[in-house]
């Protein structure tokens, strides 16, 4: 069963030009925790879904969605930010907006593949909650593309997602996008504590592994406890919203961020990866903003031995060759 729709606010859209940068490095705190050093485009912000846990809702003080009208500007910036990069570069778009939900009326991620097909050093990652992967067709190279599903139990999209599209919808989503060559990728974040918590989620790790047989078209597999400031508790408390999403224990971290205690992160990742393991271990599956103390407990660390965002990195650069192997790219010989 669908969850419920959000409030009519939240799908109306708004135009502006940015006064900012379009592309800044992910905002991720360095204080004791790693980073993945994924680089953020920004063409919308605001999301048409609602989340309980949606940390957007205590940045921005409206719930509609911004789309900006100046992407020439994004387009020069990314034109002279490259034209200084060494290596190669992870892009990603759902940071503050889901990538897709609005892709058929907006086109803003086909428009954003176009403007990296210059680069052959690029790969860009459109995250979302929805199904609406039909949108990206005619994008000329999907092999440089990767499409990163959110992913939760049902239960959990149930009682906390309105307006996102069921697990079952996001995996033949997955599915289709494979079969139309693009990449895609799965981020168990956020992990939300419960009590039949690891049951469900190991049989969510388990689901995606019978539907998309060739692991090696998964990019990436992120895993993450729910985490957020203070001030989203106070919000949802206000609104009677905050249990039981706030059931669990939680502690103030170094970064300012409400998170569970530390063995019950180590659980939830400890369980995922044994999952992933036993099937597909070659998937790159990573912690997102995690301390050392909590990759070395979950049997993590040993992935990354060059860092994490090298980690990434890597396996960033066996997918562009990959992708050229397959078809003739841009600057490609």
């Amino acid at each position: 069963m669908k969850s419920p729709m959000p409030d009519s606010s939240r799908t109306e859209i708004l135009h502006s030009v940015s006064r900012g940068e379009f592309w800044k490095p992910c905002p991720g705190t360095t204080a004791g925790y790693f980073c993945c050093g994924y680089q953020i485009i920004t063409p919308l912000t605001g999301c048409g879904m609602y989340c309980a846990y949606c940390v957007l809702q205590a940045y921005f003080e409206h719930d509609h969605q911004v789309a900006y009208t100046n992407l020439d500007d994004l387009e020069h910036e990314i034109r002279e930010k490259m034209s200084r990069w060494k290596g190669v570069v992870r892009f990603g778009t759902g940071e503050f907006g889901d990538s897709l939900f609005q892709e058929d009326r907006l086109g803003l991620s086909r428009r954003i593949a176009a403007m990296l097909e210059p680069y052959p050093n690029a790969i860009v990652e459109f995250k979302t909650k929805s199904a609406n992967v039909r949108a990206l067709s005619g994008i000329r190279y999907p092999q440089r593309v990767v499409v990163g599903f959110s992913m939760n139990t049902p239960r959990m999209i149930g009682m906390f997602e309105r307006g996102t599209m069921t697990l079952d919808e996001r995996l033949d989503a997955a599915r289709w996008c494979v079969d139309q060559g693009y990449w895609v990728a799965f981020h168990f974040d956020p992990m939300i504590w419960y009590a039949e918590w690891e049951p469900e989620y190991r049989d969510v790790a388990r689901r995606i592994l019978e539907t998309l047989p060739d692991p090696s078209r998964i990019a990436w597999w992120s895993l993450g406890g729910f985490r957020c400031m203070p001030a989203l508790k106070k919000i949802l408390r206000d609104r009677n919203e905050h249990l039981p999403l706030f059931a669990g224990e939680m502690l103030l971290g170094e970064d300012r961020k409400l998170r569970y205690f530390r063995p019950q992160r180590t659980a939830f990742y400890r369980a995922v990866r044994e999952e992933v393991e036993a099937r597909a271990p070659e998937i790159p599956l990573y912690l997102c903003m995690e301390c050392p103390e909590v990759w070395e407990d979950s049997g993590m660390m040993g992935r990354i031995p060059d860092g994490l965002a090298e980690y990434l990195d890597d396996r960033a650069r066996g997918m562009l060759a990959a992708a050229y192997g397959r078809v003739s790219g841009p600057n490609s010989s």
